[in-house]
């Protein structure tokens, strides 16, 4: 450099175009061929254009893993930025992109181009977005965040490449869709109040496996339809292949059902 204080000898900013991103510092570089300043790739090959960092905004804070990581932009991508060193054109610096006729997301401007299924009871999309009111972050593999401000449609939304997602729509009403294999996991309590009814429905099998009491309390306990509930004290149950019906009258009895 020239000069020791940027901009002494003049502020040089550029446009240019993306062309590498595989950084071998792994810092978030991206190599770019300004316009008018590296000329075509035979006069500047891609392999000699500089580095370029990225200015981060200032709601990251970029030190120590905290922070996003600079390691959104694409090969070409066009891109604004600047040189630190002036008219010497070695050390550019990014500070913006600029979006091209194509380069929108669909969902941004109202198109839904997710391919939603319903499975069983899932409702349909609440989708109804309208231009400029859904922010939405697409990746380049098909992942999806949006947020969607639309007056009267508002939602939360994400989505994973495979169609597992969950959406929150301008009710408050909350979908959760997994297409592959779901795992919770819980190392202390887990505490549940449901104000309404419960309603789970299963296609295969279903296995409880509890190594303490489990506890059952409800005004009437009935399995497949049964009239007298089950298993309950004071219940009379058929069926037993010693003594035909048979009331329940301990609460430590055992009783065969259905022999």
């Amino acid at each position: 450099m020239t000069t020791r204080n940027l901009g002494a000898d003049g502020f040089r900013w550029f446009i240019g175009v993306v062309e590498d991103r595989d950084d071998p510092e792994q810092l978030g570089r991206v190599r770019v061929r300004a316009h008018g300043i590296h000329g075509n790739k035979i006069e500047a090959p891609v392999d000699t254009l500089p580095w370029a960092p990225l200015l981060m905004p200032t709601t990251s804070a970029s030190l120590r893993y905290v922070g996003f990581t600079p390691t959104g932009i694409q090969v070409g991508s066009t891109v604004v930025g600047f040189f630190m060193d002036g008219s010497e054109t070695t050390f550019p610096v990014i500070f913006g992109v600029l979006p091209g006729k194509g380069d929108m997301a669909p969902l941004a401007v109202g198109d839904m181009s997710l391919n939603k299924r319903p499975l069983g009871p899932e409702p349909e999309t609440p989708f109804n977005a309208k231009y400029p009111y859904n922010k939405v972050h697409q990746t380049e593999s098909g992942h999806v965040f949006e947020i969607d401000d639309t007056p009267n449609f508002e939602r939360i939304h994400q989505y994973h490449k495979t169609g597992t997602y969950s959406e929150i729509d301008q009710k408050g009403t909350r979908v959760n869709k997994i297409v592959g294999n779901d795992f919770e996991i819980v190392q202390q309590n887990q505490t549940i109040f449901i104000q309404g009814n419960v309603d789970i429905r299963v296609k295969g099998s279903y296995t409880l496996n509890v190594d303490g009491p489990i506890v059952i309390n409800g005004s009437t306990v009935n399995i497949n339809n049964g009239t007298q509930g089950a298993a309950r004290k004071g219940d009379t149950v058929t069926n037993d292949d010693n003594a035909g019906n048979q009331p329940i009258n301990q609460g430590s009895s055992t009783v065969l059902i259905g022999g």
